[in-house]
Parts: C-alpha cells; structure tokens; sequence
C-alpha cells in the first residue's frame, strides 16, 4: 500500500496527488464518497462501477434518517 500525503487547505479543501488520480480515473467533476470505518477515513471516488458493486448491499434495511430526509438534496 503507498501512502500519499496533503494538507488540508482552510476551507477544508485537500488536493488529490496526480498519481492517485491517475491511477483511479478522478478527473475534474468526479463525485468522491467520504467513508468512515471503524476511526478511519477513507475516500472513495463514485464511479458507475463503484455504483454497480453497492447494488443491493442495503436491501431490506430502508434508508438511514439522515438520506430519508435528504434524499431530494444534489450530493
């Protein structure tokens, strides 16, 4: 696992290295999900296969309070 480092800008901003956006296909406009597990943060960028593997993953559980009442909302 390489491990790549930035600084967080003061609104929050953070500048993805060039080789980790080469390398996962994040161009300009690529939504990026925030994951927390477990204390970690992770950073995982939306694609359509991102979104084809989560098929199905929360079926039967209905949607969390939090997506409920924001779903109508842009991400």
């Amino acid at each position: 696992m390489a491990i790549e480092y930035a600084r967080v800008k003061a609104k929050g901003q953070v500048v993805i290295p060039v080789d980790i956006r080469r390398k996962f296909h994040i161009d300009e406009g690529t939504r990026v999900a925030f994951l927390e597990d477990k204390g970690r943060l992770f950073i995982q960028p939306v694609t359509d296969a991102f979104i084809d593997s989560m098929k199905g993953v929360l079926a039967g559980r209905g949607l969390p309070e939090r997506v409920e009442k924001g779903r109508d909302r842009d991400l």
